[in-house]
């Protein structure tokens, strides 16, 4: 009877052992979590997948040609002038001038013209009074104007005096004339007589000619 206990208990002893390993084999390990990479890009690697910007075609751009719209004033020496006709009437006598743009390029006149009368000495008469006019007894008042000559066209003004004299006086005579273009300082001569009695000579502006041989 003693020896059947000891057997049982031997018995009770094997089977918790065997409970105890089988239960210890059906635990899970969990994966450990592996550490962040530290390894850098390779050069390489950027310049792959960075994007390559697109070269701008290189825009030439060509001035353009400056025209000149304003026509230069007229000198004296790429004009001519030239007495185109006369009229007389009561004492009174007009004579009228024109400049000739003979240069290859437009230009411009505005204003009065210069006036000197000269004796057979190239010298001035004395006592002559030029003035500004706007008029005469043969043209109609019209202001100053500017006047723009093509190459070959002309602009006129008038020259006017009164020639009558009494027999009590000399009136003085010219050999040749100088005209002066507006706005210049050089002079074109004529020969020209002319005789203003009354010592006052009337000079009026430039202006455009509406009919030219």
């Amino acid at each position: 009877m003693r020896i059947l206990i000891v057997e049982s208990s031997m018995l009770l002893l094997l089977t918790a052992m065997t409970t105890g390993c089988v239960g210890s084999s059906s635990v899970t390990k969990q994966p450990q979590a592996l550490p962040a990479s530290t390894e850098q890009p390779t050069k390489e690697a950027v310049l792959s997948s960075t994007p390559t910007p697109t070269a701008k075609p290189i825009e030439h751009s060509t001035p353009e040609a400056t025209i000149a719209t304003n026509p230069t004033r007229c000198e004296t020496s790429q004009l001519s002038v030239r007495q185109v006709s006369k009229d007389a009437g009561v004492g009174n006598v007009a004579l009228t001038y024109a400049f000739t743009n003979n240069g290859s390029s437009p230009c411009t006149l505005n204003g009065y013209p210069g006036l000197a009368l000269l004796d057979a000495k190239d010298q001035p008469l004395q006592g002559i009074k030029v003035i500004r006019s706007k008029g005469t007894y043969f043209s109609s008042r019209q202001p100053r104007q500017q006047v723009t000559l093509a190459p070959g066209k002309q602009a006129s003004f008038q020259i006017a005096y009164n020639h009558v004299n009494s027999p009590q006086e000399r009136c003085p005579i010219s050999s040749k004339i100088e005209i002066t273009p507006p706005n210049t300082s050089q002079n074109l001569t004529l020969a020209e007589e002319i005789k203003p009695c009354t010592g006052k000579v009337r000079v009026t502006p430039v202006r455009s000619v509406a009919t030219q041989p």
